[in-house]
């Protein structure tokens, strides 16, 4: 087949959550059809990551959006009505060269990556439509509105009810759409309808295939420790580390007094800096390489108040043999059990008690350890994407909508 892959973002290095699904799928279809990528980019420093994906795809288009540029397009779009995120990711120069691209190569399929491409996709589409939400995103933006109180609140319930709408008209338009967990998909179809077909496409895992040897560079004095990973100014990851350090740690530190906390990750914000007041807790911002303070680690907590969509860094934390204890709403989401390391807590009683448990008993870590090397197997990114595979052999005879291209946009 020959295929349009639309992302927001470009795939490369695959370092984020964001970035890490598109860049194995993109990997994925690449290597068994013609790909052309389309996508955006934050700075000239991020695009020259098109090299790297240059040898996989046909051809390669980046565009680079300066942040005042996009934050001034976001504003345009929300006053009028629609989704910021559309005119975060809005570019009529790469609005162009997509119509280009689809009026000289006959695609069989248009991949888009996240919702905020569909803006890209001319109405009538020349080809079928496949659309990876990778999470029902309008979902997240009531879980903010509920979290906060006073004009934040208005603000996110408005782009709550904005990108809902937009979700539900491109999953009508598409003839396959992808999410990362059931719970999205659920949402998904009670919101664009059930005559559109949505598929669970769980998050794939590539990790050393040999745990052990991974280099350990965490200080003694920081040991023993439970830790936190993630992308620090994402709201989330910041306050459900935040949640972890003022309402659970101590607590637990009452009965472990040499635990620490490690919250692991870029960009902290001001909030999550300031958590190094409390004792025992250290913020690392940016490592070259999580791996090492997963593996080293008496346990991976992720205590998420909000959750949308798969959380990669407990996937990661299993197949390295490190147990994690998550909110219900995360772990379900993720789709594995006690016995393969994962744990379910909600309450900071309950995470104290579900970690005193762990801490105390080395067997039930070491069970964890034992059981890493088939999980990896079980996860990896080639074992999960056979499903996509699968789904796209029946796309290809799906029908388009019929018409001449038009240009569309903010």
């Amino acid at each position: 087949m020959r295929i349009l892959f639309l992302a927001h973002r470009l795939p490369y290095p695959p370092d984020k959550g964001e970035r890490i699904r598109a860049f194995y799928e993109l990997k994925y279809l690449a290597a068994r059809h013609e790909v052309d990528l389309v996508c955006l980019a934050d700075s000239k420093s991020d695009a020259e990551g098109r090299r790297a994906l240059q040898d996989m795809c046909r051809e390669v288009h980046v565009e680079v959006l300066s942040k005042p540029v996009r934050l001034l397009r976001a504003a345009s779009s929300g006053i009028f009505g629609r989704p910021m995120s559309l005119g975060f990711f809005y570019s009529p120069d790469l609005l162009s060269r997509t119509i280009e691209l689809l009026g000289r190569h006959p695609y069989d399929l248009i991949f888009v990556y996240c919702s905020s491409m569909e803006q890209f996709v001319p109405s009538p589409a020349p080809a079928p439509i496949v659309v990876d939400f990778v999470d029902a995103d309008s979902a997240k933006w009531q879980q903010y509105a509920r979290m906060c109180r006073g004009p934040r609140s208005w603000f996110f319930r408005r782009e709550a009810r904005a990108v809902a709408k937009l979700e539900r008209a491109l999953a009508r338009r598409a003839a396959l759409s992808l999410v990362t967990t059931p719970h999205d998909a659920k949402e998904l179809i009670r919101s664009a309808g059930c005559e559109s077909r949505v598929e669970v496409l769980r998050n794939g895992v590539h990790i050393p295939e040999d745990p052990a040897a991974i280099e350990d560079m965490i200080p003694r004095e920081l040991k023993p420790y439970v830790v936190f990973v993630g992308t620090m100014d994402y709201r989330p990851n910041a306050d459900a580390a935040e949640h972890f350090a003022k309402d659970i740690f101590g607590r637990l530190r009452d009965r472990y007094p040499d635990l620490h906390f490690l919250i692991v990750g870029r960009n902290p914000n001001s909030r999550v800096r300031r958590l190094q007041s409390i004792p025992g807790v250290k913020v690392t911002g940016a490592v070259p390489n999580v791996y090492p303070y997963f593996r080293q680690a008496e346990a991976t907590v992720a205590p998420f108040r909000i959750s949308q969509g798969f959380h990669n860094k407990m996937i990661e934390s299993l197949a390295v043999g490190t147990p994690v204890i998550a909110a219900s709403r995360a772990a379900a989401g993720i789709g594995l059990s006690p016995e393969q390391g994962l744990y379910v807590a909600n309450s900071p009683e309950e995470f104290v008690e579900a970690l005193d448990v762990l801490l105390s008993s080395s067997s039930l870590r070491q069970q964890v350890r034992q059981s890493a090397a088939s999980l990896r197997r079980t996860l990896s990114w080639d074992v999960r994407l056979q499903r996509l595979g699968d789904l796209l052999a029946n796309v290809g005879s799906a029908p388009i909508e019929g018409g001449t291209l038009q240009q569309r946009g903010c």
